[in-house]
């Protein structure tokens, strides 16, 4: 593969991933925002964290991260508090509200696209299953 190959297949592959968030913004019912999701999503993986911490993880500056965590608190999904270790420090955590709200996006998300994927021959959803045992590897720290 030349490197034009590899830069046309990484653009190919850049489109597609946008083609298919839109999909998903489209029916997207909750008031919460990407970058909410992403944030809440953080939060519930890898748990509690300063804004500082979750601004640099998300690649954006703490005072954006920190608007975004201002309106997860006020929407119930996450909640402030003291670092035990540093008073000065604040953490934030996902509630369990915010934990629910996260599995009702996640699963009607997924219910779009396994309604789509239904819709390919077995033969293709095959082939997107092996691809992404291939692409796995490409997003892995």
């Amino acid at each position: 593969m030349t490197p034009q190959d590899a830069a046309d297949l990484a653009s190919a592959l850049l489109t597609i991933h946008g083609r298919i968030r839109r999909t998903l913004l489209t029916g997207k019912s909750d008031e919460v925002t990407a970058s909410q999701t992403a944030a809440l999503g953080r939060l519930l993986r890898y748990g509690e964290s300063t804004v500082a911490d979750l601004a640099r993880a998300e690649g954006v500056r703490p005072q954006s991260m920190g608007a975004t965590v201002q309106a997860l608190v006020d929407l119930g999904y996450a909640e402030r508090r003291q670092d035990p270790s540093d008073g000065r420090r604040t953490l934030v955590r996902a509630t369990p509200a915010g934990a629910a709200a996260r599995e009702d996006a996640w699963s009607a998300r997924s219910r779009v696209l396994a309604d789509r994927l239904a819709a390919l021959t077995p033969e293709d959803r095959a082939t997107v299953a092996r691809s992404l045992e291939i692409l796995e590897p490409l997003v892995e720290p």
